[in-house]
């Protein structure tokens, strides 16, 4: 079961949301919003597939023409966006709001968030994971299943900490950064934007921006580039 914090157009239904990509997210995300009440998938849209992958009600769609001619049906949306791919995920959701839907943020309700956080729009808290006292969380990350987000922590926007990572005190991570599966983030170390931290890495040290960090202790092996490609929305907003 899962909390959505989104406002609808009218409190007599549901939300009706656009999940954007139809892979294995999507279906994830269709089944937290089902699980939840918080809001119904209408339509699934993935212009790399010819149909979606799994059985679902919503309607598929892959041309960006019949979806601009069907986005009136919504009014909300998700970026069903992740892996390393923040940067996409924030791009995108930006691009929907500007065809006039508004974001669904879905926390688990096996999931662990302190009162005192904050977590902005768009986010997607698994279960199990953790975001403790006084941690800001920004727009459109994942905070993915069991993973650990400590006291005083800054999250940027588009940030993906995936499953089992501990973020310990007072760490900060700067926008579309990724953290990857069991690695540790020492207390008070910053993560600069674009950053990615490789599986099982343990960062002791600062972590320039769009720098790729592996190992124990962890280390620079290579530049990270953040992609998005627009064409898409910009026919759909157009």
């Amino acid at each position: 079961m899962t909390q959505n914090t989104c406002e609808t157009k009218s409190d007599s239904k549901l939300p009706s949301v656009l999940l954007w990509g139809a892979k294995s997210k999507a279906r994830i995300i269709e089944e937290m919003l089902k699980e939840s009440n918080s809001g119904l998938a209408d339509i699934i849209f993935d212009n790399t597939l010819q149909a979606a992958p799994f059985e679902t009600p919503a309607l598929f769609i892959n041309d960006v023409n019949v979806l601009r001619s069907s986005v009136s049906r919504v009014t909300h949306y998700v970026v069903c966006i992740g892996g390393e791919h923040g940067y996409a995920r924030v791009r995108t959701a930006e691009y929907l709001e500007r065809a006039g839907l508004s974001p669904v943020t879905l926390i688990h309700e096996r999931s662990f968030v302190e009162p005192t956080a904050s977590v902005g729009v768009g986010c997607q808290i698994m279960p199990g994971a953790v975001v403790h006292k006084f941690s800001t969380i920004g727009k459109h990350t994942i905070i993915n299943t069991n993973a650990t987000v400590d006291h005083e922590c800054t999250i940027g926007d588009g940030v993906h900490v995936m499953g089992n990572a501990a973020i310990t005190g007072m760490v900060e991570i700067g926008n579309y950064a990724t953290i990857g599966t069991n690695a540790t983030i020492f207390p008070f170390v910053k993560i600069g934007e674009g950053a990615f931290v490789g599986a099982g890495a343990v960062v002791t040290k600062d972590v320039e921006p769009y720098t790729v960090v592996t190992g124990v202790p962890a280390k620079p092996i290579r530049k990270n580039e953040l992609k998005f490609f627009e064409d898409v929305l910009l026919q759909l907003v157009r």
